[in-house]
């Protein structure tokens, strides 16, 4: 005969799982205090060693019935927990098929919205260590608008992917934001590259000096073209490419032609081959009888008819007149080169007009890059309205457009 069971009442005060947020083995123990059998001594410490010592995931769930049972209303009980959770993370089973993981995890969302900065920033500093960190909770504090709060993530966080950081670079972030990914252990390359194009100089600098960050060619070549165009840039930008290692040949070559004679040394690395330290030490010598030959009592314009007559007025020499921001003996080369009168030429240079400047040096037979040279540093036009040049180091203009700029101001012929 099947005996028939009494359904029982609910009792209204008991918690659901739901409710109590934890599964109810995991609760078990608060609750349940069954009769402990007289055994002998030895035995019992046996027992009540093994139930002292508890797994990970009901570490967690004493953390959570804890702070259930505070009523989590205390901002230092909710910065303790996520200090906790953060804490037992990598001793936990991988999220989606585990319960208590997936708890926790909802826990540390939580906790990463909250109201209260601190809290905020205990969980961060507590986790910007832990590489299993769930990737919804980094990157809601990587995009925190507290610096306390996101920087330590942005800056150490291995969880954060360079998806993730590229996406934040792209909203144009605070540059403590910027600075902080520079500094990370590791950079990529197409992640340096979206830095250094941000425009943010003391980011670019920090990249420049991150041994962990990939800088592509394309990159350094990019940023070897500011230093050298805009003088007004830091000037530890020059240094900091100077020191970069693997830096390739050609440009720092090319650094050689405009740095200051001071960080040239260090340009001279042992890590060039002879061709590349017998070119740069050439460029130092120059650089360096340049200045004494400024200081032999001749003037800027006697100096630049001088080289003229001599056939050494070239690109070198005005990269070198520029360095040295020589500006008479850069008026008076392009007079003499291009063939036009000296107030023609400060008419040009001081018109602000990138056309017409780049007409006129490309009048004189010099190059497209000393186009720009003369345009950011003997003309004084700014970054944004400068002509650049196309392909890397061709005119953008026509030969029939820049002599008809010419002709405006009254460069005939």
């Amino acid at each position: 005969m099947m005996t028939r069971r009494v359904p029982t009442t609910p009792d209204p005060t008991a918690a659901t799982e739901d409710e109590r947020g934890v599964a109810p083995e995991l609760l078990s123990y608060l609750f349940d205090a069954p009769e402990v059998p007289a055994v002998a001594p030895r035995v019992l410490d046996a027992t009540i060693t093994s139930l002292t010592v508890r797994t990970p995931s009901q570490k967690v769930g004493d953390a959570l019935v804890e702070s259930r049972l505070a009523g989590a209303g205390d901002a230092d009980l909710r910065a303790s927990l996520a200090r906790t959770l953060c804490r037992l993370l990598p001793d936990l089973p991988p999220a989606g098929a585990d319960a208590v993981t997936n708890l926790a995890i909802r826990a540390l969302e939580q906790l990463a919205r909250d109201h209260i900065t601190r809290v905020r920033e205990a969980l961060a500093t507590a986790i910007k260590d832990v590489a299993c960190a769930p990737p919804s909770v980094v990157r809601t504090l990587a995009r925190d608008v507290e610096r306390t709060v996101a920087e330590p993530v942005l800056r150490c966080c291995a969880a954060l992917t360079d998806e993730d950081l590229l996406d934040i670079v792209a909203t144009e972030p605070a540059g403590w934001a910027l600075a902080a990914i520079a500094r990370r252990h590791r950079v990529g390359a197409p992640l340096a590259d979206a830095i250094a194009g941000s425009g943010d100089a003391a980011a670019t600098g920090i990249l420049l000096d991150n041994s962990g960050a990939v800088i592509a060619e394309p990159t350094l070549e990019r940023l070897v073209a500011l230093a050298e165009q805009h003088p007004d840039q830091p000037p530890d930008w020059r240094d900091k490419l100077v020191r970069r290692p693997a830096l390739p040949r050609r440009l720092a070559v090319r650094l050689a032609d405009f740095i200051d004679v001071t960080v040239m040394e260090t340009l001279r690395r042992t890590d060039f081959d002879d061709a590349t330290v017998a070119e740069i030490a050439a460029a130092t010598r120059r650089r360096i009888d340049w200045a004494e030959d400024r200081d032999s009592g001749d003037s800027p314009e006697r100096r630049a008819v001088r080289l003229h007559r001599q056939g050494k007025l070239n690109d070198a020499a005005m990269g070198d007149a520029l360095s040295w921001n020589e500006t008479g003996f850069i008026h008076a080369a392009l007079s003499l080169r291009a063939r036009v009168a000296p107030e023609v030429v400060t008419r040009i240079l001081t018109a602000h007009d990138a056309h017409a400047v780049t007409a006129l040096v490309w009048r004189a037979g010099f190059s497209m890059r000393c186009a720009m040279q003369v345009q950011a540093r003997a003309a004084g036009i700014p970054p944004r309205a400068m002509l650049n040049a196309r392909d890397g180091s061709g005119y953008p203009l026509s030969p029939a457009e820049m002599t008809r700029r010419l002709h405006r101001y009254g460069a005939a012929g």
